[in-house]
C-alpha cells in the first residue's frame, strides 16, 4: 500500500498536468484526434491502393485488420514514452529534481505519469476507433467487421490491461536514458515508435518480415498485444489465449529489465548529481 500511494498520486497528478487545461471533455477530443487521423490516413491509404491495383485485392477483412492494428498501435505509442517526457519536463521545469530530492525511487513518479497517460490513452484511442470505423463505412460503402459484444469488449480490456507492463518496461528504459540526455530526450520516444511501428505487426504481419527479425518481432509484447487485441474485435484472426500469455511473459520480461536499468541510472545519477539539486 506505502508503494501504491506514491504511483496513485503521481498518476492523479498526471491526469490533471494532461487534460485540466482546459475542460476534460475538449481534451479528451483533442487529444482523439491524433489517432484517429493515424487510423484514417493508413486505411485510406491500403483502400485507395488495393481498389486502383490491376489485381483489386482489397478486402474489407484486411481493412479492418490495418484500422484496429494502427488504433491500437497509437494506444501504445501514447503512453509508452510519457516517463521520458515526465523526466525531460521536470528537469526543464523544475518540477522533476523536486522529486528526486525525496528517499524514494522516482520510478513511483515515472510509473504513475505513465498509467494517467494509459487511463487517458484508452479513451481516445477506442474513441477514435469506434469513429473511424463509421467513417470509413460510410465512405467506402462497405460494411467492415467488427465484433462488440460484452465478451468481446473484456477480451480487449484485458489485453489492454496485459500490455501495461511492457509499455512500462520501455518507459523505464527511455526515462533512463533521458536522466541522462540534454538534447534528444524529446524525440528519442518518436524513433522508437517508428520502429515498433514496424516490428509490433501493426500495419501487417510480422510473418512479413526476414527472418530472424521476424522472429524477434512476433515475440515483442506490443505484436502479441495487438494480436490478442484483433481476436477480441476480429474473431480468428489469432489464438487470444497464447497471445495473453506471451503478451504478459513478454512484458514481465521487459518492465524487470526496464526497472534494472532505470534503478542503476538513478543510482549513478543521484551519486553524480546530475540533477542541479540547488533547483529545490
Amino acid at each position: 500500500m506505502t508503494s501504491l500511494r506514491p504511483i496513485l498520486a503521481s498518476a492523479w497528478m498526471g491526469i490533471q498536468h494532461d487534460i485540466a487545461w482546459t475542460t476534460p471533455p475538449l481534451s479528451v477530443a483533442l487529444r482523439a484526434v491524433a489517432p484517429f487521423a493515424s487510423a484514417m490516413t493508413v486505411s485510406i491509404i491500403y483502400w485507395f491502393g488495393t481498389t486502383n491495383s490491376p489485381a483489386g485485392v482489397f478486402s474489407p477483412d484486411h481493412l479492418a485488420f490495418v484500422l484496429v492494428g494502427s488504433t491500437l498501435y497509437a494506444h501504445v505509442a501514447s503512453y509508452a514514452w510519457v516517463p521520458t517526457v515526465a523526466i525531460a519536463e521536470g528537469k526543464n521545469l523544475a518540477t522533476f529534481p523536486h522529486v528526486y530530492l525525496t528517499s524514494r525511487s522516482t520510478a513511483f513518479y515515472v510509473a504513475g505519469r505513465a498509467l494517467s497517460a494509459f487511463v487517458i490513452s484508452t479513451i481516445t484511442s477506442l474513441s477514435a476507433l469506434a469513429v473511424a470505423w463509421y467513417v470509413l463505412g460510410s465512405l467506402i460503402g462497405v460494411q467492415l467487421p467488427l465484433t462488440v459484444t460484452p465478451a468481446s469488449i473484456a477480451m480487449l480490456a484485458a489485453a489492454l490491461l496485459a500490455n501495461i507492463p511492457g509499455a512500462l518496461g520501455l518507459g523505464f528504459l527511455l526515462g533512463a536514458y533521458s536522466l541522462y540526455a540534454s538534447k534528444f530526450e524529446w524525440s528519442l520516444p518518436g524513433y522508437v515508435a517508428g520502429l515498433l511501428m514496424v516490428f509490433s505487426g501493426a500495419l501487417f504481419p510480422t510473418s512479413t518480415l526476414p527472418w530472424p527479425v521476424s522472429a524477434g518481432a512476433y515475440y515483442l509484447p506490443f505484436t502479441q498485444f495487438i494480436a490478442a487485441a484483433r481476436d477480441a474485435l476480429l474473431p480468428g484472426s489469432a489464438d487470444y489465449l497464447a497471445s495473453m500469455g506471451l503478451c504478459l511473459l513478454g512484458g514481465g520480461v521487459l518492465l524487470a529489465l526496464g526497472l534494472a536499468v532505470y534503478s542503476a541510472s538513478e543510482r549513478k545519477a543521484r551519486k553524480d548529481g546530475v540533477i542541479d539539486r540547488r533547483l529545490a
